[in-house]
């Protein structure tokens, strides 16, 4: 166990800012522990663990454990209407909670960083094509809804760059290609 004041040295950060990060990470279960002292949950462990080796495949370990806790569910509610400006969409995830309203972007930035979601260069935020692909690799009843639409940076393939699609486990690949086909199927040009 660690305790905050001890990981808010190691980081430079204030202990208030660093307990509500713990609070963050208990409550999408990387962390364990009470009182200011925490430590890394099995989860927690091996997602750090895979960020050593491989930083894309612990991105996917990061997203199905927030598909597992609010974070996720409580997004793509907000995503109905995908896309959706950053700021409206950080309004919205912070709207019940207490504290600084920074807190929905600061969510964002998990989410983005989980593969939850995605961000255009116009800071409007819609579901990931990695969630996309995860989605189509589990059965019917445990795909998120509704279906989101996608934003395409320019050199992606529904929103992953060549290397992100090529560190994907081949089940995810064979669902985003299979996505992608259908994708040019619909295309009536």
């Amino acid at each position: 166990m660690v305790s905050v004041s001890q990981l808010a040295a190691e980081v430079q950060l204030r202990n208030d800012t660093v307990g509500a990060v713990a609070g963050f990470l208990q409550a999408v279960g990387l962390l364990r522990g009470s009182r200011g002292k925490y430590a890394l949950t099995s989860s927690g462990w091996a997602i750090a663990e895979m960020h050593r080796r491989d930083e894309t495949q612990a991105r996917l370990l990061l997203q199905a454990q927030f598909l597992e806790h609010w974070p996720a569910a409580r997004t793509l509610e907000c995503l109905r209407d995908a896309p959706v400006d950053q700021k409206t969409l950080g309004r919205r995830l912070h709207k019940d909670f207490p504290g600084k309203s920074r807190r929905g972007l600061y969510l964002i930035e998990w989410l983005v960083r989980a593969l939850i979601v995605q961000r255009d260069a116009s800071m409007r935020i819609a579901p990931s094509a990695a969630l996309i692909a995860s989605a189509g690799a589990r059965r019917p009843e445990q795909a998120p809804s509704p279906e989101p639409q996608l934003i395409a940076e320019p050199g992606t393939v529904m929103g992953m760059t060549r290397d992100e699609l090529r560190s994907l486990p081949p089940r995810q690949y064979i669902a985003v290609l299979d996505q992608l086909a259908t994708l040019v199927s619909l295309d009536p040009a």
